[in-house]
């Protein structure tokens, strides 16, 4: 089996994340921060906490709150931020764990909604993003890097730029977290959500969201939190704040491991590894007449983008062409519209969509000539 889903969940996780894992699972569930053990007893949440500060650069730990993911954490930002009468600026490339919810809010809550359009490559002008913004508008959304075509957007521009407005700036880095080094006060976000079973390489029903201290969304949930239990509401501290109930503490030690193994390695050792899998792909795909590859025309287009790349194979519905080299190549790839709607619109691949691959630092030069040996053999018959 060749895997090429890393944009999905990254497989297989580094071995330090399963024995991790195993050793937590092999001892008392005792939480420090909940539970009276002795002094050395490690404290794994406030742990990992760390970690990823130091990994997102982060200054305040406490700042970053742990969700069961991406979703989750776009879901406590948006509802627990946006009230009737709120206007929003998101883009045609974003996920629908973005789409549906500000989609849901405008008919509930009666927000209003400008969906910035991208170009046939995928970018979005910050120049359009500004044009949109209004008094009221409370929050501007833009996804990091694309799960359909790996384009990297330029972030820090919009960042900048909505800081010269009272809106907050959501970024969506579910992609980008782990793949590309982040700085978060470079970035100028307020909140920057991630998940924890992609490029991070943690389990999945992992992720978080690190949140400037000035914004301060309603919690989703309110409950125990193992602290202040006399007090009949919800702790205003951060983060327990927004983290009520049984942590998922297998989980962020999972996450804890993958994000130390980044650390050990460097963003920038990962990713270079990761891009030149994706040059080698896309070099074979771009001078194969048969297969169009959509975010560029050229190597040097792609040369910014993350390890992903959306393609379509001649005459084959991408459905067809993603079970073909499954079942005839071992290939698990993905196709379809990649829960991103309207980018698919924007590049020309609606309504099928497209196919997926994208790659991992645990991925080899010899499973991607696997890759194109498999599209030349499928392109040499159409």
């Amino acid at each position: 089996m060749i895997y090429l889903n890393n944009a999905a969940t990254s497989f297989p996780k580094p071995e330090s994340v399963i024995e991790a894992v195993n050793r937590y699972n092999q001892r008392p569930p005792m939480e420090a921060s909940r539970f009276a053990a002795a002094d050395d007893t490690p404290d794994l949440i406030l742990e990992c906490r760390k970690n990823l500060s130091r990994l997102l650069k982060v200054t305040d730990p406490e700042n970053i709150v742990f969700t069961s993911g991406a979703t989750h954490s776009l879901n406590l930002a948006l509802l627990g931020l946006l009230r009737p009468g709120d206007h929003v600026v998101t883009t045609r490339i974003e996920h629908n764990s973005v789409l549906r919810v500000l989609k849901t809010l405008e008919k509930d809550r009666e927000i209003t909604l400008s969906i910035v359009p991208c170009d046939s490559l995928g970018h979005v002008s910050p120049a359009d993003i500004r044009s949109c913004l209004k008094k009221n508008t409370r929050a501007v959304v833009v996804n990091h890097c694309s799960n359909v075509t790996g384009r990297v957007q330029d972030i820090k521009t919009i960042g900048r730029m909505v800081r010269d407005h009272p809106a907050v700036f959501i970024v969506d880095g579910a992609q980008s977290a782990g793949a590309i080094d982040i700085n978060m006060e470079d970035l100028a976000a307020d909140v920057f959500v991630f998940t924890g079973h992609k490029s991070l390489f943690g389990m999945q029903g992992t992720g978080g969201l690190y949140m400037r201290r000035e914004v301060c969304p309603e919690p989703l949930i309110i409950g125990g939190t193992g602290v202040k239990s006399d007090y009949l509401y919800q702790p205003r501290e951060r983060p327990v704040h927004y983290e009520a109930g049984t942590p998922n503490v297998p989980g962020i030690v999972s996450l804890n491991a993958g994000v130390s193994f980044l650390l050990k390695c460097g963003i920038a050792s990962v990713r270079k590894k990761k891009n030149a899998l994706k040059q080698t792909a896309l070099d074979s795909f771009l001078n194969n007449p048969a297969v169009t590859v959509y975010g560029g025309t050229c190597l040097d287009d792609f040369s910014g983008h993350e390890a992903v790349i959306g393609f379509n194979l001649k005459d084959i519905p991408p459905d067809e062409a993603g079970y073909i080299l499954t079942r005839s190549f071992g290939i698990i790839c993905r196709s379809g519209l990649h829960c991103a709607p309207l980018i698919h619109e924007a590049i020309g691949t609606g309504p099928a969509g497209c196919l997926r691959v994208s790659f991992s630092y645990f991925n080899t030069e010899q499973e991607v000539q696997g890759l194109i040996h498999a599209v030349d053999e499928i392109t040499a018959v159409i």
